[in-house]
């Protein structure tokens, strides 16, 4: 089915949010089998770089969404191509870590993942270079 590339972008980037709900509830998930999920030293306080985490990886890319919406200018073009980068190293770092503990659960979703993210590099590249066109 033929889209504009927008669309596909704002499709892709609901897609990693997803992917990155489902790793934390991976995560959570693990209490219904017994296992501890809490971290050693917890004091009962969410860190603030959980908080951080949270705003990169689940707020803002509702707000790159919100741009590509409704902003097509080359500058904009760019500078989505070189976010989705960054956010496509991150989640490259975050599957090596989790490598070192393997999990049959994780390790899939995080494969699939960074494949999506870097999809959505490759896209936001040709949104970037093709131009505001609606191809």
């Amino acid at each position: 089915m033929p889209i504009s590339r927008p669309l596909r972008l704002v499709l892709l980037w609901l897609i990693l949010i997803v992917c990155m709900i489902l790793h934390f509830n991976y995560n959570v998930g693990k209490i219904f089998y017994g296992i501890e999920v809490a971290r050693a030293n917890a004091e009962g306080v969410v860190p603030f770089g959980t908080h951080l985490i949270r705003n990169i990886f689940y707020h803002l890319p509702l707000l790159w969404i919100l741009i590509l919406l409704f902003y097509h200018r080359a500058s904009i073009r760019m500078g989505l191509f070189f976010i989705s980068v960054i956010y496509t190293l991150s989640h490259a770092a975050h599957l090596v870590g989790e490598l070192t503990q393997p999990d049959w659960s994780q390790g899939p979703l995080l494969s699939l993942t960074l494949l999506l993210s870097v999809v959505l590099s490759v896209e936001h590249y040709r949104y970037w270079r093709g131009g505001a066109a609606l191809e």
